[in-house]
Parts: C-alpha cells; structure tokens; sequence
C-alpha cells in the first residue's frame, strides 16, 4: 500500500476529499464538545457534570487540532472555527441542538462520539501518515468517553423508566449515526478507500456496530431497527438496506439544517471574539 506523508503527495481530487472529511470530523467534535458542555451544570449529579466538563474539553481539543491540520488542505483554520454560517458546517443532525434529557446525551455519548472515534480508529490505521500520531493520541483519550457511555447506559437501565428513555434516545439518532459511514458508492469515502486512506463504508460501520452492538442489544434496538443483524458468530454486521432518503453525502448528514443559532454563537465565540484583538 502506498503511503501518503503529506497532502502533497496525494492526488488533487483526493486531497481535497480528505480535506472534506477532516473538515466533518473537525466540526463534529466541536459541536459534541457544546453538547457535553450543555449538561456541566445540569448532570445528575457532581461527578457526572465533572465528566461532562472534561469530555467537552477533550472534544474541543480534538476539533482544534484537525482545524489546524486543514491548513494544508488549502483551507483557512481561522475562517473554518469563526466566520461560517451555519449551511457551511458538515456536522451531523444529532448535535445541531441541545441534547433534552440526559438520556440523549448519553446515546450521543454512546452512538455518535463512538461512530467518530471509530472514524479516526480507521484513518490512524490508513495510508496518510500524518494522521496516525494524532489519531493515535486522540483516540487514547476517547476510550473514557466511551466507558463513560457504558457505565451510564448500564446505571440507567436499572433504574425506573431509564431504560426506555435510553431505547428511545438511541432510536432518535441511530439512523443518522449509521449513515454517517456512508454507502457502498459514497462519492466522498469510496475513492479514499482505493487509496487506502480509509475502509470501505461498510468495514467500517461493522466496528461500529461491533463496538456498540452489545448495549444496542440490551435496548432492543437490533430488532426495533430493522437496521442491523448478527452474523453466525454473532458480530454486529450492516443489514443490506439502509435508510437514504434527504442523506448528503457531501455534508455527511441530513441535506437541510445545520447548527442552531444558539450553537453557531456559542461554536465560534460570537459574543466575546470581538474583544480578542488578534480573534
């Protein structure tokens, strides 16, 4: 396989595809990093808000760090985290807005900081080089976040009506979590994949299956779903048809909407930036 150890050395096409998904991933972690950060004061108790602070933080390092790597992408990092509208950002649907009960959070903390740190899992192990200490480095640090996920999913479906809550939070945003890997065609991810920069859509939405199939599972979200299955060992797999219907492949998410207006000021700093001389 051919390595990769600047964006110089890829194709013009293809550097700009990965710009693309480096930009979608770099959005992300800043809005799930405002999503954390929603629920500081308003957790269920001391501890639980303490971990919302430091995964917040954790995710909005993460996203400045790729903004940073975009300049060599031919993008301005400066432009990318401050003067965008919200039509401009390729987050997905599931952090425009608030999560309204701690249940939504915890799915996003299961369902969708999962499907991006299985993202940077693939690209730490592709054919661009400098993506693999970052990565690296990254994804040491989202292994917390997802114990969290797991703790607080367990601790919930014991309680009284926490189960449900949970079930119901995590079918909310699976559709849009799943989708996010792409089709088998995706015009973004299917030529990377020939250059081994990333896998193909469905390798890497089976470990994110595998990897969140287990509590899937115990909310019977694999059968309320029609969207996953088992293989005869038992693994998570895709099932053969996904839902489609408004997906952009070039925004990675629903084709209308974007961060709320709320969510925009408090992403690019709007109401204090104007006091920062060099902002």
């Amino acid at each position: 396989m051919t390595r990769f150890r600047s964006p110089s050395d890829l194709p013009p096409g293809d550097r700009t595809r990965l710009g693309h998904l480096l930009l979608a991933l770099a959005d992300n972690k800043r809005l799930l990093g405002i999503r954390y950060s929603d629920w500081i004061l308003g957790a269920p108790s001391v501890e639980a808000g303490i971990a919302c602070s430091a995964m917040s933080q954790d995710e909005w390092g993460h996203g400045r760090i790729v903004y940073s790597m975009l300049k060599d992408f031919d993008h301005d990092p400066r432009q990318l985290e401050f003067l965008r509208e919200a039509d401009g950002y390729l987050n997905s649907e599931v952090v425009d807005s608030e999560a309204p009960t701690w249940p939504d959070l915890i799915a996003l903390n299961l369902l969708w900081d999962t499907a991006l740190s299985v993202q940077f899992d693939v690209l730490a192990e592709g054919s661009y080089e400098p993506l693999h200490h970052k990565s690296r480095k990254l994804l040491q640090e989202e292994r917390y976040h997802f114990d969290h996920a797991v703790g607080w999913s367990e601790r919930l479906m014991t309680g009284s009506g926490g189960e449900a809550a949970l079930a119901g939070a995590c079918g909310a945003i699976w559709n849009s979590c799943i989708r996010w890997f792409g089709e088998s065609d995706d015009p973004l991810i299917s030529p990377l994949a020939d250059l081994g920069l990333v896998p193909r859509p469905r390798v890497t939405r089976a470990r994110w299956l595998a990897r969140v199939g287990p509590v899937a599972g115990l909310l019977g979200l694999a059968v309320e779903s029609g969207e996953v299955e088992s293989d005869e060992e038992g693994q998570w797999v895709g099932a053969p048809e996904l839902h489609w219907e408004g997906w952009s492949a070039s925004r990675r998410r629903r084709q209308d909407g974007g961060p709320d207006e709320d969510s925009l000021a408090r992403v690019r700093g709007d109401r204090n930036r104007v006091l920062v001389a060099d902002a």
